[in-house]
């Protein structure tokens, strides 16, 4: 007994989804989602969601990574995959798919209040355990460094030598990679105390 489905794809934001429409025996249909996060700063990972699935079906989900019987998995690296799912007597469909390798990217706060009530007391830079090699300069006004650090993250207090450096906007240069100066960043960070 031939059965033909109907696929529709529409990606938005890293998240696919496909819907199986039963197009000959108007039986009941299912649908699959399929989600993708794309690897970035974090290994990325897919799921699925599958509807109109009643309690008397047989399902088995088998992954491309070997993984079967679970809905989702993750820790994947950028390539091709594919997740084969079948419902006894409605489907059986192999859906490939495609992770993505984006950039990583650093965040750094561009302001904070070090002034001691526990609330923004600090310079914060996210995802920056992603570069173990990275170097932080922070200038103020007139281009003198008033802040230094590379390799080992510590947020920024405000201080510079044992004293408080004044309210005002700074500058900073983020290095990626400080044996190889290529990749940075480059912004202000207004402190307000």
């Amino acid at each position: 007994m031939s059965k033909s489905y109907l696929f529709n794809y529409i990606k938005l934001i890293n998240v696919v989804f496909i819907f199986l429409v039963n197009s000959l025996f108007g039986q009941s249909s299912h649908s699959i989602n399929l989600f993708l996060a794309n690897e970035n700063c974090e290994k990325g990972s897919a799921g699925i969601n599958i509807d109109k699935l009643a309690t008397t079906d047989t399902l088995f989900i088998k992954w491309s990574n070997g993984q079967t019987g679970v809905n989702s998995i993750n820790e994947l690296l950028s390539g091709n995959y594919s997740v084969n799912v079948i419902i006894k007597h409605f489907i059986d469909t192999t859906i490939a798919f495609k992770i993505e390798k984006e950039e990583c990217t650093v965040i750094i706060s561009n302001h904070f209040t070090p002034n001691s009530d526990n609330y923004n007391d600090y310079l914060q830079i996210a995802n920056v355990i992603n570069f173990p090699k990275f170097e932080l300069l922070i200038f103020n006004k007139w281009g003198q460094k008033v802040h230094q650090q590379q390799e080992n993250y510590s947020p920024w207090d405000g201080n510079w030598n044992g004293n408080a450096v004044p309210d005002e906007t700074y500058y900073y240069v983020f290095y990626f990679n400080s044996e190889n100066k290529n990749k940075f960043l480059k912004g202000h960070i207004t402190l307000i105390r």
